[in-house]
């Protein structure tokens, strides 16, 4: 147990870190944009690369994908209900902002930080059927509820999908792992030498883009959006755990998974969809601040 906090803890003193740093105006809150380009094209799918290469995918890691995206789609449907006396660009808003986890950019470096290079494997999983459920069909009704004569296409959301690297990654080394197929050694080394970088990187990242301002209209809405997002955390994890045939440590990344903060490309969507860009900046704002807390909370609860 006192491991695990005393990772967490240096995992949040990084974010604070960064944050700390843009107080005192050595980076500016746009540099977000830079560092997040680089954790996304480069170091992240480095760790991608380095934690699957010698991984073992049995049949049980591919049923991740399916409970991601099962998980997602149902939370955009609540966020599509939640909002249906309010109009379709408010029913937009709800989908995006339900229905949707931040895996790659900051689960994967938060969990390795203190489970180690295995969990990688089991979120990056997970985050194939979450980008699938978030990136494609989440973006592509919420664009069609916001503007009726724009209508989402295939190749809309195939090319959506093929201009991710992290999902490429992820389909990559998944159909290397089912064939049996490796990099080299020198590759690795190349690799994991940048990979080591993500964790840090990452983490100072979100300090850096951390924006907790706080309007007094946006309360109530914010907070009925959480509530009703980590009020489904709790009853998914639940299922996860008492019905899902997975091995314990596989379950119990699962159901930490299911209380990590909102996708960083939220406020992007929304943006796009005509939405409230600061509401959701704000909502993905404080959800990272409180899966900082519940995701080694998660752990500590069902490993004692």
């Amino acid at each position: 147990m006192a491991d695990v906090l005393v990772a967490a803890l240096s995992l949040v003193t990084i974010i604070g870190l960064g944050f700390g740093v843009k107080q005192v105006g050595w980076v500016k809150a746009g540099d977000f944009r830079t560092l997040s380009t680089i954790v996304l094209r480069i170091t992240l799918p480095a760790l991608l690369v380095t934690s699957f290469n010698n991984a073992t995918i049995e049949t049980d890691l591919l049923l991740l994908p399916l409970v991601a995206l099962g998980a997602v789609v149902i939370q955009q449907v609540t966020g599509f209900l939640l909002e249906r006396r309010n109009g379709h660009d408010a029913q937009a808003f709800g989908v995006i902002n339900m229905g949707n986890y931040n895996i790659g950019l900051f689960a994967v470096p938060y969990l390795a930080g203190f489970l180690g290079p295995q969990v990688v494997v089991y979120a990056s999983m997970f985050d194939i059927g979450n980008a699938l459920a978030a990136a494609g069909i989440g973006y592509a009704w919420a664009m069609s509820l916001a503007n009726p004569e724009r209508k989402a296409t295939v190749g809309g959301f195939l090319q959506e999908m093929a201009t991710s690297p992290p999902f490429v990654t992820y389909l990559l080394m998944v159909t290397m792992r089912l064939l049996d197929l490796s990099f080299p050694d020198p590759v690795i080394a190349f690799t994991s030498t940048i990979g080591a970088a993500n964790t840090f990187l990452a983490m100072f990242m979100l300090g850096v883009g951390l924006e907790v301002r706080l309007r007094a209209d946006k309360y109530r809405t914010a907070a009925k959006y959480l509530m009703v997002r980590y009020a489904f955390g709790v009853v998914l994890a639940l299922l996860v755990w008492f019905l899902l045939p997975l091995a314990d440590e596989i379950r119990a990344v699962l159901c930490m998974l299911l209380f990590a903060p909102l996708g960083g490309l939220a406020p992007a969507f929304t943006g796009a969809a005509g939405g409230d860009v600061e509401l959701s900046a704000l909502t993905a704002s404080v959800s990272t601040l409180m899966s900082l807390a519940l995701m080694p909370l998660v752990l500590l609860v069902l490993t004692g």
